[in-house]
């Protein structure tokens, strides 16, 4: 499985910037931050693979990661052109935040319960 991830994070993301060199509308602040997003779901996903959680947190984490990546990835591509000010920017980041917050209380409850 963690094959599967790196491989398909890689290619989604050589995809990204290829899209991002071709399109003229795909500005260099939406393949930036779009890169980041795959790049941070990529990473969230190996974690909640390699960290010995439970296997229903395992399964519902990845899902969970898998859905709020895909959401994260269609709010940097609507996202506004400039770094300051920027809401959509913000709200990327409050869910990678919320993202790694899950994480690290998914790994310390499914370590107490052994």
């Amino acid at each position: 499985m963690k094959k599967i991830i790196i491989l398909s994070s890689m290619v989604m993301l050589i995809a990204n910037l290829l899209c991002g060199a071709i399109l003229s509308f795909y500005s260099g602040c939406n393949v930036a931050l779009s890169s980041a997003v795959i790049v941070v779901t990529g990473i969230l996903l190996y974690l909640t693979d390699t960290i010995n959680l439970k296997d229903g947190y395992k399964v519902s984490l990845m899902l969970l990661f898998t859905i709020a990546g895909a959401l994260e990835f269609i709010l940097s591509l609507i996202a506004p052109n400039r770094i300051t000010d920027n809401w959509w920017l913000i709200l990327v980041i409050a869910l990678m935040t919320v993202e790694v917050i899950m994480l690290i209380i998914a790994n310390s409850v499914s370590n107490k319960i052994r």
